[in-house]
């Protein structure tokens, strides 16, 4: 599948094709929109008044029996069936960090269950595999609910309120314009490093925290897509600390919701000025119909925005985890920035605040081989029913040290710091400057 996309031209009958495109290409989001919006306020307001009626009445709600779309059973034939177990891990004593401001964490105790387990989404996802290959679409998430966890999909929309979906439906009508025609009239570029720059001030211009960039590689993208664009731009914009202490709650949960319209609304104006320009873009967001092209997380490490932590989800130097992304897609020429390397790993290797403050214990103490490569993972399969369950979780990149306003840059320093003078010591387990004081050349000559 080809991603859309419009390129710089000056014949006017190329030119009116291209806004026939672009005018279907918005047809089809509008058609989307008044789809969902009408299934959120008719249907899905029915299912959320069973699905909690039964949750408060303690009746277990079975996901085998909710209504969803048939899964592309053709597509996950390639994997071994096995079978998911969303029970809880419960090998460490759990804890709640002190700043959280809930009492306790929601409990595991579901109130759902299935009768005929998924397939497990860490065989999905790769988990164990030797080879690299690109991922399938979002595990959960899956376009049209045609993926295996379908069912605790569609239970995942019906216990949100329906304040929620609606919102969603503001970022769809936003994300209509993440796409555009590119000016006939073509700036050119002699200095990409300095445009690089320029791009740079257009995203802190228009509100993003971190900015970087990287070349577009295969394995940043979904597998069934062709992203036919040179470059990705990440961006970040933090969240509201104080609001996000107190996750998960309806509130939290429509506050990343927020996060996510605001942080695509500067990749979609950074992409018009980019076309404005001459030259092709399209922002990719999180949340719009058609979004599932790019993976927002290899992107930002690649770009030097930050690292993947033990919790799966991005570090940043200065904001932690407490952060939301979204990208750019271009062929406008750039100066790409790389990994940047702030010692997240040394960190993550010895801290146990994130696995011992997940309630499902999903996150793993070590790296796991995921699609031939060792990197940190969570388990899938424990950590997506209690993501569902309350609200969107995210306890583990709230308790995580680097979240908290100013102790990333001071952690970073001290990881790296640590790191020179553990290399800096010879064979004796000395520094060269411990050798210096203690040489005598007395007894040393």
């Amino acid at each position: 599948m080809s991603t859309e996309k419009f390129t710089r031209t000056i014949d006017w009958r190329e030119r009116w094709k291209q806004r026939w495109r672009l005018w279907l290409y918005k047809a089809r989001v509008v058609r989307h929109i008044a789809f969902v919006g009408f299934m959120a306020n008719t249907i899905g307001r029915l299912e959320h008044r069973q699905v909690w009626k039964k949750r408060n009445q303690g009746e277990k709600i079975w996901l085998d029996d909710l209504y969803s779309p048939p899964v592309d059973e053709e597509k996950y034939q390639i994997f071994e069936p096995v079978k998911a177990d969303i029970q809880p891990n419960t090998h460490k004593r759990p804890r709640k960090a002190k700043l959280m401001k809930q009492e306790a964490y929601p409990s595991t105790d579901y109130g759902f269950a299935y009768r005929r387990p998924p397939l497990s989404g860490n065989v999905i996802n790769g988990v164990g595999e030797t080879q690299p290959r690109r991922p399938f679409q979002p595990t959960f998430f899956s376009k049209g609910y045609t993926g295996p966890w379908n069912k605790l999909e569609r239970l995942y929309q019906a216990f949100l309120p329906v304040s929620i979906p609606n919102f969603i439906l503001r970022i769809y009508w936003m994300d209509r314009h993440r796409l555009g025609l590119v000016a006939p009239k073509k700036r050119k570029i002699d200095d990409p490093a300095a445009m690089s720059a320029e791009i740079k001030a257009v995203a802190k211009r228009h509100g993003a925290a971190a900015v970087g960039i990287t070349h577009l590689t295969d394995d940043m993208c979904y597998r069934d897509f062709n992203i036919p664009y040179k470059y990705a731009i990440s961006v970040a914009l933090p969240m509201d600390r104080e609001t996000m202490l107190d996750t998960p709650t309806n509130e939290t949960g429509l506050h990343i919701q927020h996060t996510y319209k605001a942080v695509g609304e500067i990749a979609i104006k950074i992409a018009a000025e980019i076309r404005q320009m001459g030259w092709p873009a399209r922002a990719s967001t999180n949340i719009s119909p058609d979004s599932y092209e790019v993976l927002h997380i290899p992107v930002a490490v690649e770009a030097g925005v930050g690292t993947l932590g033990k919790h799966g989800s991005l570090i940043t130097r200065e904001f932690g985890s407490n952060v939301r992304l979204a990208t750019v897609l271009t062929d406008l020429p750039l100066v790409v920035d790389g990994p940047e390397d702030i010692g997240v790993d040394d960190f993550c290797a010895s801290c146990q605040i994130c696995t011992t403050n997940c309630p499902p214990q999903a996150i793993f103490d070590i790296k796991q081989l995921v699609r031939g490569e060792e990197k940190w993972y969570v388990d899938f399969d424990k950590c997506i029913p209690y993501f569902a369950a309350h609200d969107g979780c995210g306890i583990c990149i709230e308790v995580c040290p680097w979240s908290e306003p100013g102790r990333g840059p001071k952690i970073s320093e001290k990881m790296l710091s640590r790191r020179m003078d553990v290399a800096a010591k010879p064979l004796s387990g000395k520094t060269k400057q411990e050798e210096e004081r203690t040489y005598d050349p007395a007894i040393n000559p």
